[in-house]
């Protein structure tokens, strides 16, 4: 254990108080401890980026009582002095992207889901965690949810002629894209960059009105069209 991950544990244990052997799950603790490692990953796996990871423990501090403040404050040291190791953005980006991604999660029905042994990132899992079996059976429902959909023949409609109700893809993306305009919009007052903004949108699965990945020329168009920005 580094001297950073060390303090970072420390200072996990004492925002968590007394519910630390109840909160502290193995995987948490083995991320802090640890941090991630290429070798635990096959040349078939996908190795988590920052701002997955970012997001599991954002995810954890929710799911556990821990308020968005705390978070953030513990969130960016680690990010900065830890998680810097596998990405490639500088400090005063990884802090802007930390604090997007957290308020995100804080402000999402995105819920904490480990996966158990199979989590994101290859972190050790313990059969006694407190929540070990919720989560098991949550990844299995999962899997189960996954398997149906991939032997289920896709539906067509059948044709009767005219009268078809048919959906155009700006549609079929329009919730989405109506809430990734609140995040764009929340985070320009706040004065962050579009490539910040662009990387928040990608990296949290929200498209554009057409289903594109974000770009900043792209956010840059959409951001003409929105009087009370101009």
């Amino acid at each position: 254990m580094s001297s950073y991950t060390s303090m970072h544990l420390k200072r996990l244990k004492e925002i968590l108080g007394q519910d630390a052997g109840k909160h502290l799950f193995s995987c948490i603790k083995d991320l802090v401890t640890n941090g991630v490692s290429s070798a635990r990953f096959s040349s078939e796996d996908s190795m988590p980026s920052r701002q997955d990871i970012t997001q599991y423990v954002a995810a954890w501090f929710k799911y556990i009582g821990i308020s968005a403040n705390d978070c953030r404050d513990w969130m960016i040291g680690y990010c900065v002095e830890v998680l810097t190791a596998i990405s490639s953005s500088s400090n005063s980006r990884i802090r802007h992207s930390t604090k997007s991604n957290i308020k995100y999660i804080y402000k999402s029905d995105v819920v904490f889901d480990c996966g158990c042994e199979n989590n994101v990132i290859k972190a050790s899992c313990d059969q006694n965690c407190p929540v070990y079996n919720t989560m098991s059976d949550k990844y299995k429902e999962r899997k189960v949810r996954a398997a149906k959909q991939s032997y289920e023949p896709e539906r067509k409609p059948k044709h009767y002629g005219v009268g078809i109700e048919t959906f155009s893809v700006k549609e079929r993306y329009s919730d989405q894209f109506k809430k990734a305009l609140e995040i764009v919009k929340d985070h320009v007052k706040k004065r962050v960059s579009n490539q910040d903004i662009v990387t928040l949108l990608n990296d949290t699965g929200f498209k554009t009105r057409t289903g594109r990945k974000w770009t900043v020329s792209i956010l840059h168009s959409e951001l003409k069209k929105l009087p009370d920005l101009k």
